[in-house]
């Protein structure tokens, strides 16, 4: 049996001599020997924690390609707000009646493919990401893959920053290249872009307005037209220009009968107490009861059957109604005509650049440093998070 301190020394440090009792061996290990002992100790963490640390120094630090950044800030904005005054008030965040809506319609106009592909034929979009400045991780296209849009559009969007500021109503651009004349016009050509959508918007609701307001135009002349139609046709069958002016010569003369009847009623009444053996009174008489007679007439010619005058005077002014109905809603779209046509001449919608797109003279990413750092605390917290999982599932296993 061995003691306590033998029992404490590893086997790979015993041998048995003689086929006794095992016994130390003196001789201390070679250099290669203890060299490849600390390699295998030291493997994990050379591979997970060293190696890293020196690829992100040798990236970072030897490779990786400088980007410039050049920034930009506007402002979308309705006509009501004022000029150089009004973005002064913005600027100061007093608030002003912004136009998120239409910023928004920016913003995702300035993310979109269409957005590439305008910046690709007008501003050579790929040449600026294949510059010879560029390191093989950041340069369209990548070593590995063919040149593709999507691809493109997926370098675009890390190359492209937008913000919006609810406050001041203020959008915030920033551009990356590799070159700081590149990150400039880049910048430049969106803005400009921007202000060719703004003006395209606007162009769209003003003919929208015109066009919509020419239909109600036609809509309510051939309305007009068709009531002016039915009058006619009501003229022409009834055989009355204007049954209103029928009716009121017709009451006139039921009036004028009537003052006749009290007119002759009273000398009949006269002449019966001063002489009623008077043949006039017959006479008088028989005149009263013709004219009872007209009046009878004209009232039944006025409404007393279904061939009278009252139901053509109703649908006559029905008709009218309609034609006046008609006559005020052709007016009515003249003039949202006009007012269509005064708008088109204003702007409903402003892209004003609050600051112009800067021209870095210095690159703003990477930071190395920072890079480097990050990746090696990253590592080394992986491997003792690896090895605390590696320790504690052998000792469960030995248990």
């Amino acid at each position: 049996m061995l003691d306590e301190q033998q029992r404490s020394i590893p086997l790979a440090h015993l041998m048995r001599i003689g086929g006794e009792a095992p016994v130390l061996l003196s001789e201390e290990l070679s250099q290669w020997q203890r060299l490849r002992r600390w390699l295998i100790q030291r493997f994990w963490p050379l591979v997970l924690v060293v190696l890293p640390a020196v690829l992100a120094v040798i990236y970072f630090g030897l490779i990786e390609s400088d980007r410039y950044v050049s920034e930009a800030k506007f402002v979308v904005r309705a006509p009501s707000t004022g000029g150089i005054g009004q973005i002064a008030n913005v600027l100061q965040g007093s608030g002003i009646v912004k136009s998120a809506d239409d910023a928004y319609v920016v913003h995702g106009y300035l993310e979109s493919r269409d957005a590439l592909l305008e910046l690709t034929k007008s501003a050579g979009l790929k040449e600026i990401f294949s510059r010879s400045e560029a390191d093989f991780l950041s340069r369209y296209p990548k070593f590995y893959r063919k040149a593709n849009i999507e691809d493109l559009y997926k370098h675009y969007l890390k190359f492209v920053y937008l913000d919006y500021n609810q406050t001041t109503g203020i959008s915030l651009l920033r551009v990356q290249a590799f070159r700081a004349k590149d990150a400039h016009d880049l910048a430049a050509a969106m803005l400009d872009n921007a202000e060719v959508l703004i003006n395209r918007l606007n162009e769209r609701a003003q003919q929208d307005a015109i066009e919509n307001a020419l239909k109600e135009i036609e809509y309510s002349q051939e309305r007009a037209l068709a009531a002016q139609t039915k009058v006619t046709d009501f003229r022409t069958r009834e055989s009355l220009i204007d049954p209103n002016l029928t009716s009121k010569s017709m009451l006139e003369a039921i009036t004028k009968l009537s003052v006749e009847i009290a007119q002759a009623s009273a000398q009949a009444i006269e002449l019966g107490k001063a002489a009623p053996q008077s043949p006039q009174l017959a006479t008088i008489r028989t005149r009263i009861a013709s004219l009872q007679e007209e009046v009878q007439k004209q009232r039944q010619m006025l409404g007393g059957s279904s061939s009278a005058l009252a139901p053509k005077l109703a649908e006559y002014d029905r008709l009218m109604l309609e034609t006046e109905f008609a006559t005020h809603g052709f007016l009515t779209a003249m003039a949202s005509l006009e007012t269509a046509r005064q708008d088109a001449r204003k702007q409903k919608i402003f892209l004003d650049r609050v600051a112009e797109p800067s021209m870095p003279d210095l690159p703003t990413y990477p930071y190395r440093l920072l890079s480097i750092g990050i990746v090696s605390i990253l590592a080394y917290l992986l491997y003792r998070i690896g090895a605390l999982l590696v320790k504690d599932t052998l000792g469960h296993a030995v248990k």
